[in-house]
């Protein structure tokens, strides 16, 4: 191990953690083959940026695998990620599930990637509709993890910033530097796949976004991935009549 060494998430999904312990927050997930750059070593613990969204936290190097300094392998793009729940790949370590919004190493059937050996087993990746709305529905009911990106444990800017992948935009990795990418539309002039932010009532700060679907509805994640009612107030949750959130902004992002 060595700082600038680049590397690959070698496991269906690792925790990025705020501190060098196990015991620290996780701030974000690694999925299976998501591209990482080492910029700190501290015994088992390595601080890395993460080549989709510059985001920077700490990971255990026993989960990744490292490619050589002359490694010819990119990233894909940002549209060609997995959308099925899940699929078998045999890799250096077995076979392995890698998850939705995982990016597609390849689609071949057998692939290589800087000599580790990888094959798809019983089918490969496809491509999908780029219906945002149906990727962001087919999150529904996945229970709320602070810092997770999958189907088993997601946060709310986890959710936009997932989905958005899977339709060729990236979007930065918190909602408060999301809030910061695309262009502020008016609420009246929204549309479905627009993203809706919401602040903090004591600091003003955004803490939460959605993504805005027809009829005055909005999906995000709280709880679980759920659907709520939107309006010029926030979040209005009808199963206990009460708002969850306060509305800040709607961005809209070209994709």
């Amino acid at each position: 191990m060595k700082t600038g060494a680049i590397a690959i998430c070698g496991l269906s999904v690792i925790p990025v953690r705020a501190k060098p312990d196990d015991t620290s927050e996780i701030v974000t997930q690694l999925l299976f083959g998501e591209k990482i750059e080492y910029l700190e070593i501290q015994n088992q613990w390595i601080k890395v940026e993460i080549a989709h969204d510059q985001y920077v936290g700490w990971i255990d190097h026993k989960q990744v695998l490292e490619l050589s300094d002359n490694s010819s392998f990119l990233l894909h793009p940002p549209s060609q990620y997995q959308q099925e729940a899940a699929l078998k790949l045999e890799t250096p370590w077995g076979i392995q599930t890698i998850l939705k919004g995982s990016p597609i190493l390849s689609p071949s059937k057998n692939f290589t990637i800087d000599g580790y050996q990888f094959k798809w087993i019983d089918s490969e990746p496809k491509q999908y509709s780029k219906d945002i709305i149906e990727l962001a529905k087919s999150y529904l009911n996945a229970p709320y993890l602070w810092g997770g990106r999958t189907p088993f444990g997601i946060d709310c800017s986890g959710f936009s910033q997932t989905v958005y992948h899977q339709i060729g935009y990236r979007l930065n990795r918190d909602a408060s530097q999301q809030v910061l990418q695309g262009s502020p539309i008016h609420f009246d002039e929204q549309k479905s796949g627009d993203l809706a932010f919401f602040a903090s009532e004591k600091t003003g700060n955004i803490t939460h976004v959605g993504i805005i679907l027809p009829e005055h509805k909005i999906i995000h994640a709280h709880g679980r991935v759920r659907i709520d009612t939107l309006n010029e107030k926030g979040i209005f949750n009808e199963e206990k009549a009460y708002y969850s959130h306060q509305f800040h902004s709607i961005r809209r992002y070209d994709i």
